[in-house]
C-alpha cells in the first residue's frame, strides 16, 4: 500500500475528481436538454463529414451518445492511471484499485440518471463506460512505457 501511495500524482488526481464531476453533472442534465445537445453535436458531426465530401447519414443520435460515454471514460481511464501509475508500473494493487474506480464512477453514474427526468440508468451504459475506460488506460500506459523506453536511450 506504500508503494501505492507513493505514486500517485495529485494534480492527475485532481484531473480525475473534475472529469467525475463533469460526467456527473452531464448525467444531471434533463433527457430532453441532454438530447438537444446530443443532436447539436450530431449536426455537427454530420456537417463535419459532408463538408470533407464522406457520407454522414449513417452518424446517429444514438452514436454520438455512446461514442461520448467512451470518450469521457477514456479520458477517466487516462487521468486515473495517471494519478494511481504515475510511473506506469501496473501491477496488481494499481490495476484493481483504477478498476474499482472507474467501476464506482460509472455506477453511480447510471444511479444519478435514474432519479433525472428524461434520463435513465443503464448496465450497457456502465460496461461501455469501462470499455472507455480500459482502452484510456491501456494507451496511456502504452505511451508511457514508450517514452520512458525513450528517454533509457
Amino acid at each position: 500500500m506504500q508503494r501505492l501511495r507513493s505514486s500517485i500524482s495529485i494534480p492527475w488526481l485532481a484531473a480525475s475528481v473534475v472529469i467525475v464531476l463533469a460526467i456527473w453533472c452531464n448525467s444531471m442534465v434533463p433527457g430532453s436538454d441532454s438530447s438537444e445537445i446530443s443532436h447539436g453535436v450530431l449536426a455537427m458531426v454530420q456537417g463535419f463529414l459532408v463538408d470533407l465530401g464522406l457520407p454522414a447519414s449513417w452518424v446517429s443520435n444514438f452514436i454520438i451518445r455512446k461514442m461520448a460515454h467512451f470518450t469521457e471514460y477514456a479520458a477517466l481511464g487516462v487521468s486515473v492511471s495517471v494519478a494511481l501509475d504515475r510511473h506506469a508500473h501496473l501491477d496488481c494493487a494499481r490495476v484493481l484499485t483504477i478498476a474499482s474506480t472507474v467501476l464506482i464512477a460509472a455506477s453511480l453514474d447510471e444511479v444519478i440518471q435514474l432519479f433525472v427526468p428524461g434520463r435513465c440508468g443503464q448496465v450497457a451504459d456502465v460496461l461501455l463506460d469501462c470499455m472507455g475506460a480500459i482502452t484510456g488506460v491501456a494507451a496511456s500506459s502504452f505511451v508511457r512505457r514508450r517514452i520512458a523506453k525513450r528517454s533509457i536511450s
